[in-house]
């Protein structure tokens, strides 16, 4: 079995924790530098093209390419919108709360994507419940991210399964499981790095914002993918420290 993992959790030595924080500094300035620079020219592309297209209406086969043009350039700022999401995030803001309550509200925003791939979720959550220090919002598109990964990857018709439980200190831990492909080898270590996908039209952000969250909550994520056993991504999230 095969896995690749980040640990940022406040237990590890300092020097290991500002490491972690040094390089995911320098991934998000790379990430919003290319943002930036694609920026501009972008959209003087898609200007052109836009003119050329009222300036020129009785050609079929610029228009055709017209368009391929638009489509080119609309994905192009999909791919900049992301980069300066995970290059240039709003400021976290914790409070006390449970992680499983954001998984039921996740859940429950992709039902109709869930059902229109009629993957059924069986999901467990932890008992007795966790209260964490957590942004929901933020934390909420982690899991957004990660689900939609599930689902896309998963078989039609087949299920995806959400375990949450308490960890031995306190801290929260859920496992997504979807009896998808495998992830190769060669590229499961990387996962977590911005711009890795294998998915054609993807800008492979997903999972470094998931990193992102993450780490900036004090926690873990590793995923693993094995043939023949699908594959798990597991959060663990640290317990709230209660005054």
């Amino acid at each position: 079995m095969t896995g690749a993992d980040f640990d940022v959790r406040q237990d590890q030595p300092i020097s290991a924790r500002a490491l972690h924080r040094e390089r995911l500094k320098i991934s998000q300035n790379a990430a919003a530098g290319i943002a930036h620079e694609l920026r501009n020219p972008v959209f003087a592309i898609a200007s052109a093209a836009q003119l050329l297209r009222y300036r020129i209406t009785d050609d079929p086969v610029i228009e055709k390419n017209i368009g391929r043009i638009l489509r080119e350039a609309e994905r192009l700022n999909g791919l900049i919108e992301a980069l300066l999401e995970y290059g240039r995030p709003a400021p976290i803001q914790m409070a006390h709360a449970d992680p499983d309550d954001v998984w039921t509200e996740i859940l429950a925003s992709h039902r109709g994507v869930l059902e229109s791939k009629a993957l059924l979720v069986r999901r467990t959550t932890a008992d007795p419940r966790a209260t964490c220090n957590i942004d929901v919002e933020q934390l909420g598109q982690a899991f957004s991210n990660i689900l939609a990964n599930a689902i896309d990857a998963a078989p039609e018709a087949s299920d995806l399964t959400i375990l949450s439980s308490r960890t031995a200190d306190g801290g929260w831990q859920a496992e997504l499981h979807n009896d998808g492909p495998t992830i190769v080898a060669e590229l499961l270590p990387h996962a977590f790095e911005p711009l890795v996908t294998t998915k054609l039209g993807h800008a492979g952000i997903g999972l470094a914002i998931v990193h992102r969250i993450v780490s900036e909550h004090g926690g873990a994520a590793a995923l693993v993918s094995s043939e023949g056993a699908g594959t798990t991504l597991t959060v663990t999230l640290p317990a709230a420290r209660l005054s």
